[in-house]
């Protein structure tokens, strides 16, 4: 979803080594899975959030993906600090929400409608499960309820890959169901709906493929699972993105990061849809552009 971005770095390497924007070097980019080689670590005051600690991360790729130009050619781009939710919100904690009259009910599965199908809202036993079916403004409204924000493109990036420059929040690694609720490689068998969720058919409890398949961080479920939307609109490639960027102004459909439940290895071996620099097209700008039973979302804090 980002416009023609050509794989040019700009002048994200120079030299990074006082923490301080566009000026040093990350390290070694060996994946150590530290996360926190550059920066200081911190903790977190807010419950059920992890301290992303402030400094450069290196964002985006130079054409992993299958549609190369959606995605911001790799740079390094500095974040103040921020606090994001460990887990994505449920549907437990989202209907807390709709409760106490802050939040409007998720889309119900409707079998006259093949847009709502996966949608499990008012099923027995989901409230352990990530939140779908909901329209980008009615996470925003359930993340202002809690005194947060949805995250910008950037934030989420950096909670996933740390500083190093990773592919997945666990490394390098090929994704499979050691590390993320994804689909396995019997996908496209009789019922190729068995194969999602590693065998699930649906999403997974978050925190299920953990603590292997965590951020440096320990943020959960940023591979696979369900695809994330965040604050920023999908705009054309930039090669110098700045310091704690918000992407652009207006835009026709907002950015979904991290992949889902029904991405299969076999996609992701073409350069698809697991990978954390992946652009997705998420929820247009007309509320109740509802964003399907693979696509949830989590809140952040920033400071």
């Amino acid at each position: 979803m980002q416009g023609e971005g050509d794989g040019d770095p700009g002048d994200a390497d120079g030299d990074l080594g006082d923490g301080e924007p566009g000026d040093g070097d990350l390290g070694d980019g060996d994946g150590d899975g530290d996360g926190d080689g550059h920066e200081p670590p911190c903790e977190s005051m807010h419950e059920g959030m992890i301290c992303i600690p402030a400094g450069p991360f290196i964002m985006g790729s130079n054409g992993l993906g299958f549609l190369e130009e959606r995605e911001i050619p790799e740079q390094v781009v500095y974040l103040s600090q921020f606090h994001i939710d460990r887990h994505e919100v449920t549907f437990g904690e989202y209907r807390l929400c709709v409760e106490a009259g802050n939040c409007s009910p998720p889309v119900a599965e409707d079998p006259n409608d093949l847009r709502t199908f996966g949608c499990r809202w008012g099923n027995e036993g989901i409230d352990a499960y990530p939140v779908a079916c909901v329209d980008w403004l009615q996470a925003l409204e359930y993340c202002n309820a809690r005194g947060a924000e949805l995250p910008t493109e950037a934030q989420w990036e950096k909670a996933g890959r740390g500083t190093d420059g990773r592919d997945y929040a666990w490394g390098n690694e090929a994704p499979t169901c050691f590390y993320a609720s994804m689909a396995n490689e019997t996908f496209g068998d009789q019922d190729p709906h068995e194969g999602w969720g590693c065998d699930t058919g649906m999403p997974e409890r978050p925190g299920s493929h953990s603590p292997q398949g965590d951020s440096p961080y320990g943020v959960q479920d940023m591979v696979g699972n369900v695809g994330e939307v965040v604050a920023d609109w999908l705009g054309p490639g930039q090669p110098n993105l700045g310091a704690d960027p918000t992407g652009p102004d207006s835009g026709t459909f907002k950015v979904g990061k991290g992949g889902s439940y029904v991405a299969s290895q076999l996609d992701d071996a073409s350069g698809g849809y697991l990978h954390l620099a992946w652009r997705a097209q998420s929820g247009g700008p007309v509320p109740g552009s509802q964003l399907g039973c693979g696509i949830g979302f989590r809140c952040v804090v920033s400071e």
